[in-house]
C-alpha cells in the first residue's frame, strides 16, 4: 500500500467498525419504532432522521473505502490530494459518528425506548 501508515490504516478499520455498529443501532431503532408505534406523523419524522443516518454512514464507509482502495493501487506514491481527501473523510466520518449517534439516543428518549 502505498504511504499510508499503520496508525491511520487502524483508525480507517475501526471508523468501518464503528460506522456498521451505528447502521445497525439506527435500523434496529428504526425497526423498533415500527413495531411499536406504526407509522405516524410523529414516528415518520424519526423515522427519517434515523434513515439519513444509515445513509451517511453508508456514504462515510463507501468514500473512506474507495480513497483506500485508491492508495492501495497508487504505486510507487498515492499523489498528495487523494491522501489529504483520506484525512478529511476521516475526519468528516469521526464527526458524522459522535453526531448520529446523539440523533439516535435522541430519537430513541423521544419515543420512549430509553
Amino acid at each position: 500500500m502505498a504511504q499510508i501508515s499503520n496508525e491511520i490504516l487502524i483508525t480507517i478499520l475501526t471508523i468501518y467498525r464503528q460506522l456498521l455498529e451505528l447502521i445497525n443501532e439506527a435500523k434496529a431503532t428504526e425497526s423498533q419504532i415500527l413495531e411499536q408505534f406504526g407509522e405516524t406523523e410523529i414516528t415518520l419524522i424519526v423515522l427519517e432522521e434515523l434513515q439519513n443516518i444509515v445513509e451517511r454512514m453508508r456514504n462515510s464507509y463507501s468514500r473512506l473505502n474507495t480513497l483506500l482502495l485508491r492508495i492501495a493501487e497508487a504505486q510507487p506514491i498515492a499523489d498528495a490530494a487523494t491522501l489529504e481527501l483520506l484525512i478529511k473523510s476521516i475526519e468528516q466520518a469521526q464527526g458524522n459518528l459522535a453526531s448520529s449517534l446523539a440523533t439516535i439516543q435522541e430519537s430513541k428518549r423521544d419515543t420512549g425506548l430509553l
